[in-house]
């Protein structure tokens, strides 16, 4: 028996895809990335598997963040044919990141600094969002309430820190 991947079928997308978007909601989110894989494995522009394959990278922070999968996860935005897309998902990928900090004792002072660069995505979304998508809006607010919640301050650089401490 070799150990080699296997293409499915074509017509077989819409099940897979239906799949994927299964093991998401099952919290599985490595099943459904190597779900996407195989889709994109021979529709690599298929639009729909590209948003649940990021959704799938981006579930995974929350677990552990390697810079080799924001890398991915950035390439994989790279592809969305909707600027409004580009904007959003850049926008939770930052999200993600500042929510993962938070859980972190000595990287709390860092999740400030990825939240605000998710509301500037988040911003340009909302300004070209299609009509009656306000989840730009809603994710904003998501994370004003968490900033506000965490108390979640701008870090001092080491120029205002040594300031601080000579005052």
């Amino acid at each position: 028996m070799e150990l080699e991947l296997h293409d499915i079928h074509a017509d077989a997308i819409k099940k897979a895809l239906k799949k994927a978007k299964q093991y998401r909601s099952l919290l599985e989110p490595e099943i459904a990335e190597s779900i996407c894989l195989d889709i994109l494995n021979i529709d690599q522009d298929n639009q729909s598997v590209l948003v649940i394959y990021i959704l799938a990278l981006l579930d995974q922070i929350l677990l552990a963040e390697k810079q080799t999968q924001i890398k991915v996860i950035e390439r994989a935005i790279e592809k969305l044919n909707s600027q409004y897309q580009r904007y959003y998902y850049s926008g939770l990928l930052n999200e993600r990141r500042a929510r993962r900090l938070i859980t972190q004792t000595m990287s709390h002072s860092f999740a400030y600094d990825y939240f605000i660069e998710a509301l500037q995505y988040y911003q340009q979304a909302s300004k070209i969002s299609p009509d009656q998508n306000d989840e730009a809006i809603l994710r904003w607010n998501s994370c004003i309430r968490t900033i506000e919640k965490e108390k979640l301050k701008p870090r001092l650089d080491s120029e205002d820190l040594l300031v601080d401490m000579e005052s």
